[in-house]
């Protein structure tokens, strides 16, 4: 069940960018000092596994954050009853984007007036923790607050993403121009003043709906099934939950797509600043590339998922994950010419106990390899997005699709630790040990696509039981 109603053009449009807005905010407190908190750290003499361990305390706190909610949810479709979506449920959720704004703004601004490893550490994974509730109810209002399966809830949901890895890749960038211009306390600065300007938004667009149902706002929509009290069990709803390929599919996208992403950022900075010698702003460049090229890949998915032949959907995914796992695997070689080509073939001891160095550094090929990372990375992160959207509209109480929701957004926050905690193994003066982690990510992530071919199909079978079902009960 979503809102009965189209929303004009432009209160669409302020309502999906308030909600990515949030979004935004949240990765800009994770990107943002990548571009020169790593180097600060390596110079104040800690060593890579402190590094990764600040760098990823916060996915480690947005997984611990996601497990609460999770359990919470969960917790609800067992103990309480059935509910239809209210306009106070959203609203409760809108307020749920402002608490975690506001926990993550405070962080920030402690983070600016007291820098040091433990602060960093312990402010980064406060602002995960918040950061799990800004991704729990932002997605989640991006399916809700727009018609099911509409063109303004596509256009929610893929600004959504955008702004997640535009912010994900701007942000390094941003920061370092606030940092090299304004000292090392007002990137943090900045960003709380961000946040603080998010949260006047959002509670614009609370005072902005409508007040309740009897004002004639109903939210089942006119062109979906009209809702359909399900009597099941909690434990059966949970059940189905855990077992429908259509969530599942979507799972098996956002998961491996988050650990490769989240690898590579940790071990880019680094590997840039001690192979290619290049400073904050061409580290933020690096990840501006990624970012121009996922938002343009974003735009054009949005504009033609809804012509593209169904039965085309999950070929296009599964292919962008192939092709993510390929650029992944060869991304750090291709920073190079003659040598590392060359060095693929010695033995593996060899290449261990001396650095198979350049022969000549090539900067447009490695510009070109992080676009194609960003097209590939959009071919999986949008599209996932729309798959969860359509499970979650199939879910007929409120709380199941919460619960759908939280699920799924733990999940991810379990591929992003998973790759943060992994990319804090390799030797961040050994470029080849950092190339074979990210072949190992490109080989699981190809697995992770012909695994999701195999669960699509049961997933298609699973939506047209459920048309059939809906249909006979209405």
């Amino acid at each position: 069940m979503t809102v009965a109603r189209r929303w004009n053009s432009g209160r669409a449009f302020f309502y999906a960018f308030t909600i990515s807005l949030s979004i935004g905010v949240d990765i800009l407190q994770y990107s943002s000092p990548l571009s020169f908190l790593p180097q600060a750290l390596e110079e104040e003499g800690h060593k890579a596994p402190e590094i990764a361990s600040v760098i990823g305390s916060y996915y480690w706190a947005g997984f611990l954050g996601g497990s609460c909610l999770t359990s919470y949810q969960l917790y609800r479709v067992v103990y309480k009853a059935s509910e239809s979506l209210s306009w106070t449920h959203i609203r409760l959720h809108i307020l749920g984007l402002i608490v975690g704004l506001a926990g993550g703004a405070i962080a920030l601004i402690f983070e600016g007036l007291y820098p040091s490893l433990w602060v960093h550490f312990w402010t980064r994974f406060t602002q995960g923790f918040m950061g799990a509730f800004l991704f729990f109810f932002a997605f989640l209002l991006s399916i809700e607050l727009f018609q099911a399966q509409s063109f303004q809830q596509t256009m929610a949901l893929t600004m959504s993403s955008m702004a997640l890895h535009c912010a994900e890749a701007f942000g390094p960038f941003l920061g370092a121009t606030v940092y090299v211009n304004f000292g090392p306390t007002m990137p943090y600065f900045a960003l709380a003043a961000v946040s603080f300007f998010n949260q006047l938004l959002l509670l614009i667009v609370m005072f902005t709906l409508p007040s309740g149902d009897a004002e004639g706002e109903p939210l089942v929509s006119e062109c979906e099934d009209p809702y359909v009290e399900d009597n099941s069990s909690g434990m059966t709803k949970i059940k189905n939950i855990f077992s429908s390929a259509m969530m599942w599919r979507s799972v098996l996208v956002i998961a491996p797509a988050a650990m490769v992403k989240a690898s590579l950022e940790s071990i880019l900075p680094l590997f840039t600043d001690h192979k290619l010698h290049y400073d904050e702003f061409q580290v933020g460049l690096c990840f501006s590339v990624i970012a121009i090229s996922f938002l343009v890949t974003s735009l054009v998915i949005s504009a033609i998922w809804g012509y593209v032949p169904r039965d085309w959907h999950a070929w296009i995914v599964a292919g962008s994950m192939c092709c993510l796992g390929i650029v992944a695997s060869t991304l750090l070689l291709s920073f190079m010419r003659g040598g590392p080509w060359e060095s693929l073939i010695m033995p593996v001891q060899e290449c261990f106990d001396r650095e198979c160095e350049p022969h000549k550094h090539s900067s447009f090929l490695f510009y070109v390899w992080l676009a194609l990372f960003g097209i590939a990375s959009a071919g999986c992160f949008t599209p996932a997005t729309y798959l969860i959207g359509e499970y979650v509209d199939f879910l007929q109480d409120s709380a199941s699709k919460d619960a759908a929701n939280a699920v799924w957004n733990t999940l991810w926050e379990v591929g992003g630790s998973a790759g943060l905690a992994l990319g804090g193994i390799p030797s961040t003066r050994s470029w080849f040990q950092e190339q074979m982690l990210l072949v190992c990510m490109g080989i699981a992530i190809t697995a992770a696509a012909i695994v999701f071919m195999m669960v699509s199909g049961y997933a298609d079978q699973e939506e047209l039981l459920h048309r059939k079902s809906q249909q006979k009960i209405t």
